[in-house]
């Protein structure tokens, strides 16, 4: 029976996974891309220097534009992050004498981002589960004077020296734009997160998610369907190969899990060492055309108990909210926290996900992996490739940052391998 060998076989299809698949393909290594469907990126979707440098490679500039303004929205305050607009004035404006103040909590913020965005990038992507890595870390984070103890708090602690509105408008911009509460957000991805919402540009769907399925097969990437993996195969020390409901076999040097539904096809997986965080809560409204605040932005932070953020889209050719907030919701706490965004509309929510964002039922206990100590290996010669486990907080930016270390890192492997 026929048998394959590949250098890298990724199983499933998230934008981390899509991204080192491209990448990997276009190094010259032999990559098998198991997937069962077609996705996109989500539509609250940041640049960062990652995906900068990444679409730089891959030639897909033309899948930027312009950025789009996002509304923080709340009880007390009415905030708009745009280009167009002087963020300081705006803070000026809602919060008095406390506006100044916080914009530069937020600049300094911002900075700090930039500083480990370029750090990671010295780096060649997050630190990688090796000890020649982790020495190179460490003697980097000297020379660039890094305090990972002071980066890895929660921001909630930073946050504590503001009260009133100013806080509670501090609190619903990071909850909004990680959909995870300040207590769980540390600052090193708060800052990270804040300055790549500001930098001046945004993704353009379906160009993107097209661009990386056109460059995987221009550089002889192979597919195929999960649905037809019968079995993987593990000889005790590491995974080696797997074969087809079809017929055929294949054999592998490493193994990519692409999102995180398809982790039962690794069993059995010692000790299952893969902790899944509970999946964010997503809803879609009913149609809102015609009910729409002309002032109103199409990505809007909803201020509030909860870290919710709403995206305004064409969907099914109806102009529909797609929701997001954390696992604690209920429709009845979406409505109620929605009621200052859409007082006065009547529609309906339906329970929807993001694209591969797959729930499960896993409810391990998730605390905040430190960034310069990620388990990205998940077993012997299987790594994660799915953004949602290491980096739920960062979006799509997130998703690059990932899919670069991983093909920067294998590829560099499989390298030495073949000389």
């Amino acid at each position: 029976m026929s048998s394959k060998h590949y250098d890298i076989v990724i199983i499933g299809g998230s934008v981390a996974a899509r991204i080192a698949a491209a990448l990997l393909a276009k190094q010259g290594n032999r990559v098998l891309f198991l997937r069962n469907r077609k996705a996109k990126a989500p539509a609250w979707f940041h640049s960062s220097l990652f995906l900068e440098k990444l679409l730089g490679v891959l030639g897909g500039r033309a899948c930027f534009v312009a950025q789009q303004p996002i509304q923080v929205i709340s009880e007390k305050a009415r905030v708009t992050l745009s280009s167009d607009v002087q963020l300081e004035d705006e803070l000026s404006r809602e919060f008095g004498d406390d506006g100044k103040a916080v914009s530069q909590w937020l600049e300094e913020l911002r900075l700090q981002g930039i500083k480990l965005e370029e750090f990671f990038w010295e780096c060649g992507g997050l630190p990688w589960p090796s000890l020649k890595a982790k020495g190179h870390l460490k003697l980097l984070s000297l020379k660039r004077r890094i305090n990972w103890s002071e980066l890895e708090a929660p921001v909630s602690q930073s946050i504590e020296r503001f009260s009133g509105a100013a806080k509670s408008f501090l609190i619903d911009l990071l909850q909004g734009l990680s959909s995870t509460s300040v207590t769980q957000l540390s600052y090193s991805r708060a800052a990270m997160l804040w300055a790549q919402t500001l930098r001046p540009e945004n993704h353009k769907e379906p160009d993107f998610s097209e661009m990386l399925n056109k460059r995987f097969e221009q550089f002889h990437g192979a597919k195929g369907q999960i649905d037809d993996l019968k079995s993987l195969d593990f000889n005790g020390s590491k995974w080696t190969g797997g074969q087809f409901k079809s017929g055929g076999y294949f054999r592998a040097d490493s193994f990519l899990l692409g999102d995180k539904q398809w982790l039962d096809k690794f069993a059995p997986l010692e000790g299952r060492k893969l902790s899944l965080p509970d999946p964010p809560s997503v809803y879609r409204t009913s149609n809102l055309a015609g009910q729409l605040s002309p002032l109103l932005a199409s990505r809007i932070i909803c201020g509030g108990e909860l870290p919710m953020r709403m995206a305004i889209e064409e969907h099914e050719k109806e102009l529909r909210g797609l929701i997001v907030s954390d696992a604690r919701s209920s429709e009845s706490l979406v409505r109620l926290q929605m009621e200052a965004i859409l007082p006065f509309a009547k529609y309906s929510l339906s329970e929807d996900s993001l694209p591969l964002e797959a729930k499960t039922n896993n409810k391990a206990d998730c605390a905040v992996k430190p960034l310069a100590s990620l388990p990205i290996r998940i077993d012997k010669n299987l790594y994660c490739a799915d953004r949602t486990v290491l980096l739920p907080e960062m979006g799509t930016a997130g998703a690059a940052l990932l899919g670069w270390t991983l093909a920067e890192n294998l590829g560099k492997k499989n390298d030495k391998a073949k000389a």
